[in-house]
């Protein structure tokens, strides 16, 4: 009995000992040693699923002011996949200010409309990712349009076929539109102005304060059709329901955030710096993104 207690004693005393060596090695580890060991953490716990993990992980480094900005959009999927649409549509505005070419989060943000029950509005982003990286898609790419947005496309067909045409011809139901040219790119000195509108804003933002849910609820759907306009490059349309939810709750972090990162994007830099100081908590995330 005294010898398995002190075998015992023994192992505990070896996983302290060994937890303290992995703390110390902590310790000694510079700042860009810490993100890349972030990042193969995040990129473990996203293999395996642990999606929470994802969030912690990555908090950790939120907290130090240096985010691993090639984990943004795991951050997005991490919490569509913890089921805060919220967040994860935030998450994709912000990767998507740091690398607009990215098409992973902008299928993301398609599926987060179909989860929250507005497939037309997945239906648009899923055309205009055609229309805009249709040939930087991968046939991976290709088919998992095909199987989010087959049943809502056909269900609409009509619709689909007259409002959706790249989307309608990835799935068989129509003819491929005539490709148009693609305008120069804007100088990136210049502000950023929006392509033609996709939502009549004023109406869908009338549209949405008119129906009886909770006020929270109603900054929510606010926000998720900016996000959708904002993914589309009609930013004005986005600043329309951002200010819409911002009269019905200024203090809200997510719309402050959201409407900093619309007006970065817009090239109104001062006015962005102004929305992020109304934020009640510093998001070195938000100020790391503003800074570019």
């Amino acid at each position: 009995m005294k010898k398995r207690k002190q075998s015992r004693a023994e192992r505990t005393r070896r996983k302290r000992a060994r937890r303290e060596e992995k703390r110390n090695a902590k310790g000694t580890m510079t700042m860009a040693e810490k993100k890349v060991a972030t990042v193969e953490q995040i990129r473990k716990h996203m293999e395996k699923k642990e999606y929470a993990g994802v969030i912690n992980a990555f908090a950790d480094m939120l907290e130090q002011g240096n985010p691993p900005e090639e984990c943004f959009g795991d951050v997005a999927r991490a919490y569509f996949e913890l089921g805060d649409y919220t967040r994860a549509a935030s998450w994709v505005t912000t990767t998507l200010s740091k690398d607009a070419g990215n098409v992973e989060v902008r299928i993301l943000l398609g599926r987060i409309c179909q989860r929250e029950k507005r497939p037309d509005d997945a239906l648009k982003l899923y055309d205009a990712i055609l229309r805009m990286h249709g040939n930087a898609l991968s046939n991976e790419q290709r088919d998992e349009i095909k199987r989010l947005a087959g049943l809502d496309a056909r269900l609409a067909l009509e619709k689909t076929r007259a409002e959706y045409p790249h989307l309608a011809a990835l799935l068989g139901l129509g003819e491929a539109p005539v490709k148009e040219s693609s305008p120069s790119a804007p100088v990136a000195s210049q502000p950023v102005q929006a392509a033609s509108p996709t939502v009549d804003a004023e109406s869908k933002a009338e549209e949405i304060l008119a129906q009886e849910i909770r006020p929270v609820e109603k900054v929510e759907a606010l926000n998720a059709f900016a996000g959708a306009a904002y993914i589309a490059d009609d930013y004005a349309s986005a600043k329309t329901l951002l200010m819409a939810a911002l009269r019905l709750d200024p203090g809200c972090d997510v719309t402050l955030r959201n409407m900093a990162l619309l007006l970065h994007d817009m090239g109104e830099q001062e006015k962005a710096l102004q929305i992020a100081a109304k934020i009640r908590q510093t998001d070195f995330t938000l100020l790391h993104a503003l800074k570019s």
